[in-house]
C-alpha cells in the first residue's frame, strides 16, 4: 500500500510531474466558508469544482470553477460559472457533471420556494468561452420533492433526479431523463419511477448514469432501516426504460452510488456491526444483479463512515472514509481509499490523505485522473487532482 504524503503539497506540481501523483488546484480566494470543494468533477485536462457558499452575487449564491492544464502543464482557473438569473441563497453549485465541453450545475434547496425554484444549469464552451445555454426546471412543479437532488450526464444524455418526501416517506422521488431535440432544445422523454413504496427508501437522493443504464438509490433516512438501490436500463428495440433490479438492505443514511459499464458501486458508511461501513459493487448475473465484490479499508474503524462517498470508473474505484479516530467515537481524519480491479479481484492498493476531515466529501474519476473535494466552513475549501497510476 502506497499512501500519498501531504507534504507533497508544499511546491507547486505540474502536470507532467506523475511521479508526485497529486495537485493542488488554486483555490478561487482565500475567504472561509465558500464551500469550494462541495461538489467535483473531471474529464480529460478540465475539471469543474462547486462552492455553494461562494457570495457571488449575494450570501450562499454559489458558483462553480472550471479548471483546465494551460501551455506549460500547469493546472490554471478558466473560468468562472455563475447562473443567469443567481441570486442570494441559491446555492449553485451543489452537484455537477462534465463531459467534454459541457458542465451541468445545480442550485439546490432542500425546502423549496416557490418564487425561487430548484434549477439545473446547462453551460456550454464555444468560441467565446463558456455560456449558458440551457435552464432546466422540475417537470412536475416539484410535485415528487425537490428537484435537482442528484444529477448526472453522459453525451446528449442528463439524469436529474427529485429528492421525493424525506420527512414522510409519502413519495418517491423521480429520475427525469433529459435529451436532445433536432432543434438543439433539452426536453424530457422518460420520467423513471420506484417499483417499491416510499418506505423501501425514498428514491432520489443519489444517481449515476453510464450510457443506457441509470442508478438511483433511495434512503429510509434511518439509521436502523436500510435503503435500496434502484438499476433501469434502455431498451434501444422499444426506445423504453425498464427497472432492472431492486437491491434491499443498502445500510447509509446519505447513500453515495456510481456506474461504470457493467458494475454499480455502492456506498454503505453505516453497515457491519460496528458500523465501520463497506461498498459493494453490484453486476447483473442471469437477470439479477449480484454483489460480486465487497470493498473494506485495510484497517476498519468503528463509526468509521467508509462508503460515504464512491466513484467507479472501469478498474478503479474511489471510497472515502475515515482512517484515524480519537476516543469517544470522535473521527478526526478522512482519507480516499484507492482499490483497482485485476482479473476481476478488488484489492485497495492506496490510501490518499491530506489530514483533513473533510477531504473527500465529493470525488471523481475518469481515466485513471481523480478529482477530490475538501469544503471547509472554518477556512477555504480545497480541492486536488490525483493520477491514478496502477498496471
Amino acid at each position: 500500500m502506497i499512501r500519498l504524503i501531504a507534504l507533497i503539497l508544499l511546491l507547486p506540481l505540474s502536470f507532467s510531474e506523475l511521479e508526485a501523483q497529486i495537485y493542488r488546484l488554486p483555490p478561487p480566494d482565500t475567504l472561509s466558508g465558500n464551500y469550494f470543494g462541495t461538489s467535483v468533477a473531471i474529464d480529460g485536462t478540465r475539471a469543474v469544482i462547486g462552492a455553494t457558499g461562494e457570495d457571488a452575487c449575494g450570501s450562499n449564491s454559489g458558483a462553480a470553477f472550471v479548471y483546465e492544464i494551460d501551455e506549460s502543464g500547469e493546472w490554471v482557473q478558466a473560468a468562472h460559472l455563475i447562473p443567469k438569473d443567481c441570486r442570494e441563497g441559491y446555492f449553485f453549485g451543489k452537484s455537477v457533471a462534465l463531459e467534454r465541453d459541457r458542465i451541468l450545475i445545480s442550485a439546490y434547496r432542500t425546502f423549496v420556494n416557490r418564487s425561487i425554484s430548484n434549477a439545473v444549469y446547462v453551460f456550454e464552451k464555444g468560441d467565446e468561452g463558456w455560456k449558458q445555454t440551457a435552464r432546466l426546471t422540475s417537470p412536475d412543479n416539484d410535485k415528487t420533492g425537490p428537484f435537482g437532488s442528484s444529477l448526472a450526464m453522459d453525451k446528449d444524455r442528463i439524469l436529474i433526479t427529485s429528492a421525493g418526501d424525506a420527512a414522510g416517506a409519502t413519495m418517491n422521488g423521480v429520475g427525469f431523463i433529459f435529451e436532445k431535440n433536432r432543434r438543439g432544445k433539452w426536453k424530457v422523454t422518460a420520467s423513471l419511477i420506484a417499483g417499491l413504496s416510499p418506505r423501501a427508501g425514498v428514491m432520489g437522493t443519489a444517481s449515476a448514469l453510464d450510457g443506457d443504464r441509470v442508478a438511483i438509490v433511495g434512503s429510509t433516512y434511518s439509521r436502523d432501516e436500510p435503503g435500496i438501490l434502484y438499476v433501469f436500463d434502455f431498451d434501444n428495440d422499444d426506445q423504453t426504460w425498464y427497472q432492472t433490479g431492486a437491491v434491499r438492505g443498502i445500510r447509509d443514511f446519505l447513500i453515495s452510488v456510481d456506474v461504470s459499464g457493467e458494475n454499480v458501486i455502492v456506498g454503505e458508511g453505516k453497515s457491519g456491526t460496528d458500523r465501520s461501513g463497506r461498498a459493494r459493487i453490484f453486476t447483473e448475473v442471469d437477470g439479477i444483479w449480484t454483489t460480486v465484490a465487497t470493498l473494506t479499508p485495510s484497517v476498519p474503524y468503528a463509526y468509521g463512515g467508509f462508503g460515504s462517498n464512491v466513484s467507479i470508473n472501469g478498474s478503479v474505484a474511489l471510497v472515502s472514509g475515515f482512517d484515524e479516530q480519537l476516543e469517544l467515537d470522535i473521527n478526526v481524519d478522512q482519507v480516499v481509499y484507492v482499490f483497482i480491479s485485476e482479473s476481476g479481484v478488488w484489492t485497495q492498493r492506496r490510501i490518499i490523505d491530506m489530514g483533513q476531515t473533510a477531504f473527500g466529501r465529493a470525488i471523481d474519476i475518469k481515466d485513471g485522473l481523480a478529482v477530490i473535494g475538501q469544503p471547509l466552513d472554518s477556512s477555504p475549501g480545497q480541492a486536488y487532482v490525483v493520477r491514478i497510476n496502477h498496471p
